[in-house]
């Protein structure tokens, strides 16, 4: 995501279904059908699809689901879910028996919650999950700060 993130790209649809490991452990991200770079995405032309809803609902950030914009930080709050799926082996917000995708739109656009982070992880990874899902993307970290977490440095 750094990589992306520094050549002004955002992917827009980071899941664990577009993560793709290989016989070797190399882990590799896909499926950029989405993905935009910043200076298409901030020009008058493509504004509308920088601000558009796109990805898969339980990995959006609120501020895509609001429809108020996408950026660097909006990847951030998908990475923060994808490790949480992978943690717990669920869905985000899988937590809620949601029947409708509607209903997930609504509680992550109008609540003020984050998916479920379970108690049973250490301490570390919940720090981590936190910090990628704060609400307010202006408090979410870049890609390069959360390399050094120590979620990600003493595993």
């Amino acid at each position: 995501m750094i990589y992306l993130h520094e050549n002004k790209v955002v992917h827009k649809d980071i899941k664990g279904a577009n993560i793709l490991v290989d016989g070797d452990g190399t882990v590799k991200l896909a499926d950029f059908g989405c993905s935009s770079q910043f200076e298409k995405t901030l020009s008058n032309f493509n504004t509308f699809l920088a601000n558009s809803l796109q990805g898969s609902i339980p990995w959006m950030a609120p501020e895509v689901v609001k429809e108020t914009g996408y950026g660097r930080r909006s990847d951030i709050w998908s990475f923060g879910c994808t490790i949480l799926e992978m943690a717990t082996g669920k869905l985000p917000w899988s937590h809620y028996q949601f029947d409708d995708p509607v209903a997930i739109l609504m509680k992550i656009a109008l609540s003020e919650e984050i998916p479920l982070i379970p108690d049973t992880l250490s301490e570390d990874l919940k720090s981590f999950l936190s910090l990628c899902l704060q609400r307010d993307p202006t408090k979410r970290p870049h890609a390069q700060d959360l390399i050094i977490h120590p979620f990600l440095t003493n595993n």
